[in-house]
C-alpha cells in the first residue's frame, strides 16, 4: 500500500550537482583575492565557461554545457570549444570578448576542412553551467514528494528481542488493533511494549489533518480568485489553517501527477507535438518581515516583477510544467557564505555558482548585469544585509528557469518532431537553442516565433481579421480553388512564401548555404482579436517546398497558451492583475502575493486541476486536456 508523503527537504534530495572546483582551486582562491585585482582575478579563474558540470539524477549522470553557438545555419553550432594546434596562431572555434560586466561568445571564423558550412555574426551571451545545475536541481526538488520513513523503537532498553520488527519478524508480535488514525498497533511478546506505526495512504488520508470536511470548499474557493481573507471567513479558520490546507493540497496533486502524468508519459511516444511556451509576469508585495521597518527609503523596490515561465501543448491544451522564477529556499546568509568560500563576488558573472539569481550582486533598484564591486566588495554586503529584512529567497533569471524547465521537458517526452512556438522573447529563444542543439542540427526540433500587434484596440482587431477572411474569399474565387478556408489560407500563404522568402543563400567555397533573414511573413488567417499575426521560423526549414512550410507556418499561434495565462490570471487571486488605486495613484499591488512559495503551490494545485478536470468543448463533446493528448 501507498505510504504516506510529505514535500521533498532539500537536504534529503536524490540530486547531486558535483562542484566543478577542487579544493586546490578554493584555496588559490583565497590567497590570490587579496593579492589580483578584481579583473585579473576574474580571468585567472574563469576555466568554467566551457567546462562540463556534472549532475547526478538518481544515479545517472548528465552533462550540462551551455556555452556554444545557437545559431542553426552557423558551421559551429552546437559543438563545443575546440582548440586548433595544427593552425596558425592555434585559434579556437569561439572566443570571449566584451568588458568585464558584459561578456559575449563569439563564433571564429576558422578556415579548416573538418566541418563544412558558413561561420555567421553570431554573438552569445555566457551562462553559467554551475547555476543551470543548480537551477534543474531546484525544479526537481520543489515537485517531488518523498515518503515518510519514522524511526520505530519496538522495544524497551533490556528487551532481548530489540533487533526484531513487526514486517521482517511478525511472529514476535501480537497485533492489538488499530488507533485513532486507524494505524495498526503492535505489542512485543517479549518487553510487552505497544507501538503504533503510520498509517497507509488507504488506511488514513487526511493524517495529521484537522477540519477535513473543509477541504473540498477549500479546493473551489481557491481555484475561483477568492481572496485569502474572504476563504478564511467563509471557511471560519485561521492563517496558519489556511496555509496549512494549502500546502497539503499541493503535495497531494504532487503524488497525483506522479501516477497520472510522470508514469504514462514516460511510457508514451508521440509522434508530433506543437508546443506552446512563454513567461509571464506579476508584481511581487515585496513586504519587510516583522521587527524590520527600516527607514522607507533603504527599501528594497516594492513592484519587482517575478516570471513565471510555462509549457502548454498547442492543440491540447495540455500544461506539461509551470515554474516561477524565484527560489525561495535560499537565503541571504547562504549567498555570504559562498561569497566568502568561492570569492564569487570577483569572478565573471559566467564562472559563478549562484549566477542565476537577481539581486546576488546587483544594486537595491537596478536588475541588470552584474557590476564591478568597490571597496572590497562593500556594496555586496549592503545588499544582501538589506535582503534579510524581506521574505526569505532570491528572484532567478527567467533564462535559467526556461533552460531548466525545457531541459526537464526533453527529458519527459519521447517524441519524434518538436515543435516550439513562442514570441520574440530572447531569453526564452537562447534557452530552447541551447537545450535542444543536437535536435535542431538533426531537424528534429524546430522554433518557431509568433508576433501579433498589440497596439490594435479591440474594434480594428476584428476589422483586420474581417478584411482577412474577406481577401481569403477573393483569393478562393479568383483561383478557384475548392476548400475550407483553412486549407484556402494555406493554399495563400503557399503561393505567398514564393516572393516573401524566411531565409537567403550564402555561396561559400562553391556551395549554397541557407541563412535566416529577420523578415516575418503575414498569417492570412488571423483570429478575431489579434487582427494581424506574424510568423516565423528560426530553424532550418529551407529544403521545404512551399506548401510544406506554408502547413508547418499556418499551426504557429499562442492561443493556447495565451488561455493558460488568462485562466491563471481569472483563478488565482493573488496572480490576477493589479487594482486601480483609489488615490489615483496608479496600480495598487497590496492584494498581491509576497510570497512565491504559496504562489506555486496555487499554480501546481491549478495546472493539475485544468489538466485534469477542467473540460472544454471539442467535437461537441466535453473534454479535457489530459484526455485530448
Amino acid at each position: 500500500m501507498a505510504k504516506l508523503k510529505k514535500l521533498l527537504n532539500k537536504n534529503e534530495s536524490n540530486i547531486k550537482v558535483i562542484c566543478p572546483i577542487s579544493n586546490e582551486e578554493i584555496s588559490m582562491r583565497y590567497e590570490d583575492y587579496s593579492k589580483l585585482e578584481e579583473v585579473k582575478f576574474a580571468k585567472k579563474y574563469r576555466g568554467l565557461l566551457y567546462k562540463d558540470v556534472i549532475l547526478d539524477i538518481e544515479g545517472k549522470e548528465y552533462q550540462i554545457q551551455a556555452n556554444f553557438c545557437t545559431s542553426p545555419f552557423c558551421r559551429w553550432h552546437g559543438m563545443q570549444q575546440h582548440k586548433y594546434d595544427n593552425i596558425k596562431n592555434k585559434p579556437s572555434r569561439y572566443k570571449l570578448v566584451g568588458s568585464i560586466d558584459n561578456k559575449s561568445i563569439k563564433c571564429n571564423d576558422i578556415s579548416t576542412d573538418d566541418h563544412e558550412g558558413i561561420v555567421t555574426d553570431n554573438w552569445v551571451t555566457p551562462v553559467s553551467n554551475w547555476s543551470l545545475s543548480e537551477e534543474i536541481k531546484r525544479l526537481i526538488d520543489i515537485n517531488t514528494v518523498s515518503p515518510i520513513e519514522p524511526e520505530y523503537i519496538f522495544h524497551k532498553e533490556d528487551c532481548i528481542e530489540s533487533n526484531s520488527n513487526p514486517f521482517d519478524n511478525p511472529t514476535s508480535f501480537y497485533k492489538r488493533g488499530k488507533s485513532s488514525s486507524n494505524s495498526q498497533k503492535y505489542q512485543c511478546k517479549k518487553c510487552g511494549k505497544f507501538t503504533n506505526v503510520l498509517p497507509s495512504q488507504r488506511e488514513c488520508f487526511t493524517y495529521h489533518q484537522k477540519k477535513n470536511d473543509i477541504l473540498p470548499r477549500f479546493a473551489i474557493q481557491i481555484m475561483n480568485r477568492t481572496p485569502v481573507t474572504r476563504t478564511m471567513e467563509i471557511l471560519k479558520i485561521g492563517a496558519s489553517t489556511y496555509y496549512n490546507k494549502l500546502e497539503w493540497l499541493h503535495r497531494k496533486c504532487l503524488e497525483f501527477l506522479e501516477r497520472h502524468e510522470t508514469k504514462p508519459l514516460k511510457e508514451k511516444h508521440f509522434k508530433d507535438l506543437w508546443l506552446n511556451t512563454d513567461k509571464f509576469s506579476y508584481y511581487l508585495n515585496n513586504i519587510r518581515k516583522k521587527g524590520h521597518g527600516d527607514d522607507y527609503l533603504m527599501q528594497e523596490r516594492p513592484v519587482f516583477p517575478t516570471y513565471v515561465v510555462a509549457t502548454v501543448d498547442l492543440f491540447s491544451r495540455y500544461a506539461f510544467r509551470t515554474d516561477i522564477a524565484f527560489d525561495y529556499n535560499i537565503r541571504a546568509e547562504d549567498i555570504e557564505k559562498d561569497i566568502e568560500i568561492l570569492k564569487e563576488n570577483h569572478l565573471y558573472n559566467f564562472a559563478q555558482k549562484n549566477a542565476r539569481y537577481r539581486y546576488s550582486y546587483y544594486g537595491v533598484a537596478d536588475d541588470l548585469d552584474v557590476k564591478e564591486n568597490d571597496d572590497d566588495d562593500l556594496i555586496d554586503k549592503n545588499n544582501l544585509d538589506l535582503r534579510k529584512d524581506y521574505t526569505d529567497g532570491f528572484h532567478v533569471n527567467t533564462t535559467y528557469t526556461a533552460y531548466a524547465q525545457y531541459w526537464l521537458i526533453k527529458r519527459m517526452l519521447s517524441v519524434d518532431n518538436l515543435n516550439y512556438v513562442c514570441d520574440e522573447d530572447n531569453s526564452i529563444i537562447t534557452a530552447l537553442m541551447r537545450v535542444y542543439a543536437d535536435e535542431i542540427k538533426h531537424g528534429n526540433v524546430n522554433i518557431f516565433t509568433c508576433k501579433v500587434d498589440k497596439k490594435l484596440d479591440k474594434n480594428d482587431a476584428y476589422a483586420n481579421y474581417a478584411m482577412a477572411v474577406d481577401e481569403l474569399k477573393n483569393w478562393r474565387e479568383i483561383t478557384g480553388f475548392k476548400g475550407s478556408l483553412k486549407e484556402v489560407a494555406i493554399s495563400k500563404l503557399a503561393n505567398d512564401l514564393n516572393y516573401h522568402k524566411l531565409y537567403k543563400n550564402i555561396m561559400y567555397n562553391g556551395k549554397n548555404y541557407p541563412l535566416h533573414i529577420d523578415n516575418p511573413i503575414e498569417h492570412p488567417y488571423p483570429d478575431k482579436d489579434e487582427g494581424i499575426r506574424y510568423v516565423d521560423c528560426l530553424t532550418d526549414l529551407s529544403k521545404l517546398s512551399s506548401i510544406e512550410l506554408a502547413k508547418m507556418l499556418y499551426n504557429v499561434d499562442m492561443r493556447s497558451i495565451n488561455t493558460y495565462f488568462n485562466q491563471i490570471r481569472r483563478r488565482v487571486s493573488i496572480l490576477e492583475r493589479p487594482l486601480v488605486s483609489g488615490r489615483g495613484e496608479g496600480k495598487s499591488y497590496i492584494y498581491s502575493n509576497f510570497n512565491p512559495k504559496y504562489a506555486h503551490y496555487m499554480l501546481t494545485i491549478l495546472r493539475t486541476y485544468l489538466n485534469f478536470c477542467d473540460t472544454f468543448k471539442y467535437h461537441k463533446k466535453d473534454v479535457t486536456p489530459a484526455m485530448q493528448l
